[in-house]
């Protein structure tokens, strides 16, 4: 529920609320587009660090030569790092170490968004991401590269699990599903754009430029943040969190009006403050410690493990995809590799349309039958993505090792839906943790943000040595049961949920700012 202050962000017009929103997301896929694109031109970097690296561009004879018909292409790769070169997971920690980047960074960070506001977390880790692509464009060797990779992913990573936090304060209840889901396909949409862009810029430019593109997009959208979104931190009363105003209202009337006698009007000098209110130390170690124990939450444990296996399977996927690409009997140029994105630009259109706008209608249809809208609504949209992402390790896997019996589209659609349950399980599962503990979002957010990652690190740091030894449906096995496992515990938390919230409801102590006792 709004106040009658003009600085509430609930209070904002709608055109400046979802201009903010709008920059944040366009900034934040940018700032994310390096760190999901060239994951799948990793076979650019086996080249590069690889014994005949040294003789540049060695990497363009990429658009010259296919690896050979039943070949583990994987495994081809690694052979041209025998004789002196990095083994092949090294290579690609270029993708898989900023992921565990991400985990560790959130941890730190999103208790400093509720220490100083969102606002300078946001300004600041963006420019750290910037500052990281800007290292990588530079960058001479493997190990210099993957120090940028690093520091680009704690500054995108940042920006990224902050983006749901924001959204939360900045929108109303009844329209996160759709604010979420919105934001989400709208990144996917720009990813793609620069994806189908990227493997021409490297043999036209060369990869570096990939990295000073995104960060001059960046840099543009850091401005569009810096104008348009205000601190968005803001003091509510346990009852206004619940959508009971704290002055009385009219009949008619569903929000208080706007009180200037009481309350200084907005400003932009204000807006452009680089601190939205007092500083918060002992709430931000809170949130730390609250983090850790919200983590064993028995709900918020479930919801983390299932974004953490649906991540690893978009993540094992989105690094694996492309040599099978160039290898016979598909034998894509690469050129075109970019084109393999449109699967995840159809993801993201489904999660906008299925997880965002079906999902938003049927929580508020059983609400309006239940009389309350209760979070274990959002364990039923948990399951249609969840089985999606399943059949898709299935399909990715099968026509990995049979290229010649499955064509180039069933491996596509594969990836596709494995990454629709990435995307719209992570839409979900925010709007759930949320409604869960919307007095304590930051910690209960930055379990789902850093402890999904930590995980998810670990199921694919060394996907590349699997499969160039197991080959990739046997790898995509092991994904295929975390998800099946996690398909038969849904319904568990769908009637449970509301039993383990009474017995665990957090802390009595708000470790949020945006929440004030009254």
């Amino acid at each position: 529920m709004p106040t009658d202050d003009p600085n509430d962000p609930l209070n904002l017009p709608a055109w400046r609320t979802w201009a903010a929103i709008g920059s944040l997301c366009l900034f934040g896929a940018m700032a994310a587009a390096a760190e999901l694109i060239l994951g799948a031109m990793l076979p650019v970097f086996v080249i590069q660090y690889s014994p005949i690296g040294k003789f540049p561009p060695s990497y363009k004879i990429l658009q010259y030569i296919h690896l050979p018909e039943d070949v583990n292409s994987l495994r081809a790769l690694e052979d041209l790092n025998q004789n002196g070169g990095p083994p092949i997971w090294r290579t690609f920690l270029l993708s898989s170490l900023p992921v565990l980047m991400i985990g560790l960074s959130n941890f730190f960070f999103v208790p400093l968004a509720i220490t100083f506001g969102r606002r300078p977390v946001v300004l600041v880790s963006g420019l750290i991401a910037i500052g990281g692509a800007v290292w990588a464009g530079h960058s001479t060797s493997l190990n210099s590269h993957l120090g940028a990779r690093s520091i680009q992913a704690i500054g995108a990573g940042t920006v990224e699990s902050l983006i749901p936090f924001i959204i939360s304060d900045m929108v109303f209840l009844h329209q996160r599903n759709k604010a979420i889901s919105l934001v989400f396909g709208i990144q996917g949409l720009l990813i793609v754009i620069v994806g189908i862009a990227t493997p021409w810029i490297i043999i036209r430019v060369n990869w570096n430029w990939v990295y000073f593109i995104t960060a001059i997009a960046a840099g543009v959208f850091w401005l569009a943040v810096f104008v348009f979104m205000p601190e968005s931190r803001y003091y509510r009363t346990d009852n206004e969190m619940k959508g009971i105003s704290r002055h009385p209202l009219l009949p008619g009337q569903n929000r208080p009006p706007i009180d200037l006698n009481e309350h200084a009007p907005r400003s932009w000098k204000r807006d452009f403050a680089p601190f939205g209110g007092p500083v918060h130390v002992r709430r931000g170690l809170m949130a730390f410690v609250h983090t850790l124990q919200t983590f064993f939450y028995p709900h918020i444990f479930f919801v983390t493990l299932l974004n953490s296996a649906t991540i690893a399977a978009t993540l094992a996927a989105g690094y694996t995809v492309s040599p099978q690409l160039l290898a016979e009997p598909w034998s894509w140029p690469f050129e075109h590799l970019g084109f393999l994105l449109f699967s995840v630009l159809i993801a993201a259109i489904a999660v906008f349309l299925i997880s965002g706008l079906l999902a938003d209608g049927l929580a508020n249809l059983l609400a309006k039958r239940r009389g309350q809208r209760d979070p274990e609504i959002q364990a039923l949209n948990l399951i249609p993505p969840t089985v999606i992402s399943l059949v898709g390790t299935v399909l990715f896997g099968l026509a990995g090792d049979n290229p010649g019996k499955y064509g180039w589209p069933t491996f596509l659609v594969g990836l596709g839906f494995i990454s629709y349950g990435f995307l719209a399980t992570n839409s979900i599962g925010v709007v759930y943790v949320l409604e869960c503990y919307p007095h304590m979002a930051g910690p209960a957010l930055v379990n789902i943000g850093s402890f999904r990652s930590i995980m998810a690190f670990l199921l694919v740091f060394d996907v590349a040595e699997w499969i160039a030894s197991m080959g990739y449906l046997r790898t995509f096995g092991i994904y295929m049961g975390l998800l099946g496992g996690f398909i038969l515990f849904i319904p568990i938390i769908f009637v449970f949920g509301e039993r383990w919230r009474k017995r665990w409801p957090g802390p009595t102590e708000r470790v949020d700012v945006n929440v004030v006792k009254g």
